[in-house]
């Protein structure tokens, strides 16, 4: 019965590289765009920094600075022939600093794809309760052995 139960866990290992490599982050994005902010958002591709009005498309490399209790949040859009928006993914910045927009794109929590979970992240939530699931229920099935082989004292 060990047998099932490691072979479950490298499936599980090996299940969970092919859906974090799927998940790390897209680098072609269409459109890249300041949607919301809070606080005086500033931009700059060299130059001053100026104000970024809520709309503005950032490109990559562009510097964005954040002050106290500023807030930005920066949405990436991959857009069919058409322009009709087939994948986005959301960053907030929350932290007074300076960021620089980059071209990959990895959503926190697990919520990129316009408020749901991925295919892969629901495989892989899956595939973990069925992997717990077996080797729970493997678990009264190994035969237990003495406790100790030593001579008893008295």
């Amino acid at each position: 019965m060990k047998k099932l139960g490691y072979t479950l866990i490298a499936l599980s290992a090996i299940s969970f590289a092919a859906a974090s490599a799927q998940e790390q982050g897209k680098s072609d994005w269409d459109k890249i765009v300041l949607e919301d902010k809070a606080g005086n958002v500033m931009t700059s591709t060299g130059g001053d920094y100026q104000t970024a009005p809520i709309g503005k498309q950032l490109v990559i490399g562009e510097h964005m600075m954040l002050g106290d209790s500023t807030k930005a949040k920066v949405v990436y859009y991959e857009l069919d022939d058409n322009g009709k928006v087939v994948n986005r993914c959301v960053k907030d910045y929350t932290d007074p600093n300076t960021y620089i927009i980059d071209a990959t794109c990895t959503a926190g929590a697990g919520w990129a794809n316009g408020g749901g979970m991925s295919g892969a992240q629901v495989g892989m939530i899956v595939g973990a309760g069925v992997i717990g699931a077996a080797l729970i229920n493997n678990q009264d099935k190994t035969e237990v052995g003495p406790l100790s082989s030593g001579a008893r004292r008295l």
